[in-house]
């Protein structure tokens, strides 16, 4: 279907949205969430497929800022509580009679009429990565989510698979929505960043991490220090103030320099001028840092954990991420190698065009028709998916 064709008997399909996610620093899953809402507007707009569309949004917030035309004009249906206890105690009466969309790792126990986005098994996988408290909280309501709610989303098969694994989702009940990639096209760069901190553009590898054990900053420390000394630098981003790496034992070597927080276009440009992103985790759910370097133009050295290999593909060198000298080998080998660098660049580009959130949205939209018995709507929304699920540069980990 083109780009604005209206459909010539379009349906309804009634929406809340549970905004809490408007209302904090954003997180990635939260950045998932933004991208989302905002590309199913724009096909609810382009379709004209939705008759009413609510945000719900817990007290002390005041509007949900979203760059939708679409969403711009929903109700808002502020909130007396805050937090869990809003989503917990107010949000399940919110339009009831309406769909009602949690993309961040929670939503209403109470509710069946709604779609929950899980993003990763992370809490079972990597429990250390969290408090006692979260995780106890968690392990009790993401089970009470997938086994209730109408339709349960995650972010790659490999996520759906551990999922199902630790019995958070029944099997096959979960849709799989992969992330999209193209949102860093619409991020200016800002190159003021190498001047601020002395960066060479194409003299330095890349890496974007927190002190997350699952991020395995360590282990990447650990191998570049076998690098020579006139190897090119590794810079890492990310995590919030540099000094909190440093307090949890994170010294870096001599060769890496840590970055702390940066902005988007900050981000972005040191993308764009890196010999190569260095992506170690032992784990990611689906690992939006590859595809958005790869969009970019930059290389990727990948972790073979997670579902990183699913989602990069062939168009990144992929290293275990428990073999310390693998990814000593690996960066040596892709600064010395121009044309591997080439050849992952013309990979990488090819491969995160396949990832955009309007594919993402249109196949959240048909999954949610389909469980609405909307299977017109549904047909509507999979032809302008692409078939996403079944994409030939997708490999399925099952």
């Amino acid at each position: 279907m083109a780009q604005h064709e209206k459909t010539a008997d379009p349906g309804s399909l009634n929406l809340a949205l549970n905004a809490r996610f408007g209302g904090r620093a954003v997180s990635g899953v939260d950045r998932v969430a933004q991208q989302i809402v905002t590309a199913c507007g724009n096909l609810m707009e382009e379709t004209g497929c939705a008759a009413s569309t609510h945000v719900a949004m817990p007290f002390g917030m005041t509007c949900y800022r979203t760059e939708s035309a679409y969403w711009k004009t929903a109700q808002p249906v502020p909130g007396r509580l805050r937090g869990h206890l809003w989503e917990q105690f107010e949000l399940p009466w919110v339009q009831p009679d309406s769909v009602l969309l949690n993309l961040c790792n929670s939503g209403s126990i109470l509710r069946k009429r709604q779609v929950v986005m899980i993003h990763d098994a992370q809490i079972y996988l990597n429990p250390e990565s969290y408090s006692t408290v979260f995780r106890s909280w968690y392990r009790i309501m993401l089970p009470a989510l997938g086994q209730r709610a109408k339709v349960v989303a995650t972010v790659s098969n490999y996520s759906k698979v551990q999922l199902e694994r630790f019995g958070v989702v029944p099997r096959d009940k979960a849709v799989v929505v992969y992330n999209g990639s193209d949102h860093i096209d619409h991020i200016t760069e800002d190159d003021s960043i190498f001047a601020r901190h002395k960066i060479t553009k194409e003299s330095y590898l890349f890496a974007v991490g927190s002190l997350a054990p699952h991020k395995n900053l360590a282990r990447l420390m650990q191998a570049a220090a076998k690098r020579s000394t006139d190897a090119p630098e590794l810079i890492i981003a990310g995590g919030g103030n540099k000094t909190v790496f440093r307090d949890a034992g994170l010294e870096p070597p001599y060769g890496v320099r840590m970055l702390g927080h940066v902005s988007d276009g900050e981000l972005k440009a040191l993308y764009s001028h890196a010999l190569a992103l260095v992506f170690p985790s032992i784990t990611e759910g689906f690992g939006l840092p590859p595809v958005e370097a790869m969009r970019c133009g930059c290389p990727v050295i990948a972790t073979t954990g997670g579902a990183v290999p699913e989602v990069c593909g062939e168009a990144a060198l992929l290293v275990d991420p428990f073999e310390p000298e693998r990814w000593t080998e690996a960066m040596n080998r892709i600064v010395s190698d121009q044309e591997l660098r080439e050849t992952l660049t013309r990979a990488g580009r090819e491969r995160a065009g396949v990832f955009t959130w309007r594919r993402a949205a249109a196949t959240l939209l048909a999954a949610i028709c389909n469980a609405e018995a909307d299977h017109d709507q549904a047909k509507m929304f999979e032809t302008i998916a692409g078939n996403n699920n079944k994409c030939e540069f997708v490999q399925s980990l099952s």
